[in-house]
């Protein structure tokens, strides 16, 4: 058989380390004069009952198996998923079933096929043959993923796991979509301005600011904001543990507003505790059990890599 299975088990870190690509936005290009004054924001309280209905989505992706061509040429069977929770007045459950795709990563033409058992795997081309380049690649078609299911919802406000990123795709109504963001690796306001960040309170907000779309190498301009979550105990914690960073793909800053401002009430009801996740508060609970969901959906890591390995060599 052609293809060979590189030793090292991908349910541990790649051989090669791995470089995520880190937000990048331009200071100069930040517009932060939309809510007059730089001052925290304390929106009133919306009640969970005055929620409108609100579907939660997110992806998971997982590098099945590493492999290689005759050539050598390196390439990995994945799998990527996606799939969405409702909350609304009966509670939180899973809305249909999730989406998945089954993937080869190959940055050559593929001259030799899979074998039978494995042709489920649709090649895809990526631009080179290194792990970090091919996990990119792997981060994009989740997140193509994750769009297409956007764009199925109907009604309702829809949250995103993570930064917002439509891949090829449009979104159908930006005015009701926001994205959020765990953790603050990447600095978008002047020092002024971030210093905001470490004196809001639990349930205050900052204005808005909006980052244009080359910035954060995706095809579309985003409003943004920052959120604090409530967190107890907080004494442990610096003061950035419970901060989000929000956003929407809105072109109206009214809706931008509008949407921070029940986005304050909405995480602050959301946020986990740290005495039942490691990520908390910004890991929202209904996260958490998406994350299971969905996990479940994907099957053993340990079963598909015995499948593959039975496939190339059985």
């Amino acid at each position: 058989m052609a293809w060979k299975l590189e030793t090292w088990n991908p349910e541990y870190a790649l051989p090669e380390r791995m470089q995520s690509e880190e937000e990048q936005g331009g200071l100069e290009d930040v517009k932060t004069h939309y809510e007059g004054d730089w001052a925290a924001r304390s929106p009133a309280k919306t009640e969970p009952d005055l929620w409108p209905i609100v579907y939660l989505v997110d992806g998971r992706q997982r590098i099945d198996a590493q492999i290689a061509d005759s050539g050598g040429r390196s390439a990995m069977l994945a799998k990527v998923i996606a799939g969405a929770v409702l909350r609304d007045g009966g509670g939180i459950r899973p809305v249909g079933e999730p989406l998945k795709r089954d993937v080869l990563l190959h940055s050559a033409d593929l001259v030799e096929p899979l074998p039978l058992a494995l042709q489920h795997y649709q090649p895809i081309r990526t631009r080179k043959s290194d792990p970090a380049s091919m996990r990119a690649r792997l981060t994009e078609v989740m997140r193509g993923l994750e769009a297409s299911l956007v764009n199925e919802l109907e009604g309702g406000l829809v949250v995103m796991d993570g930064q917002i990123f439509p891949g090829e795709q449009t979104f159908k109504e930006t005015e009701r979509i926001l994205g959020y963001t765990k953790t603050q690796a990447a600095t978008y306001l002047g020092p002024e301005q971030q210093a905001l960040l470490h004196r809001l309170k639990p349930f205050e907000r900052t204005p808005i600011f909006s980052i244009p779309g080359y910035g954060l190498r995706r095809p579309l301009d985003v409003f943004s904001w920052y959120v604090r979550l409530p967190l107890s105990p907080s004494a442990p914690f610096y003061g950035g543990a419970a901060l989000l960073r929000v956003e929407t793909p809105t072109p109206e800053p009214s809706d931008a507003v509008r949407l921070a401002d029940l986005s304050v009430s909405l995480f602050g009801a959301l946020a986990s505790s740290p005495a039942r996740d490691p990520r908390a508060p910004q890991n929202l609970i209904p996260i958490g059990g998406l994350e299971q969901w969905l996990g479940r959906h994907m099957g053993h890591g340990d079963v598909v890599r015995r499948k593959i390995v039975q496939a190339l060599f059985g």
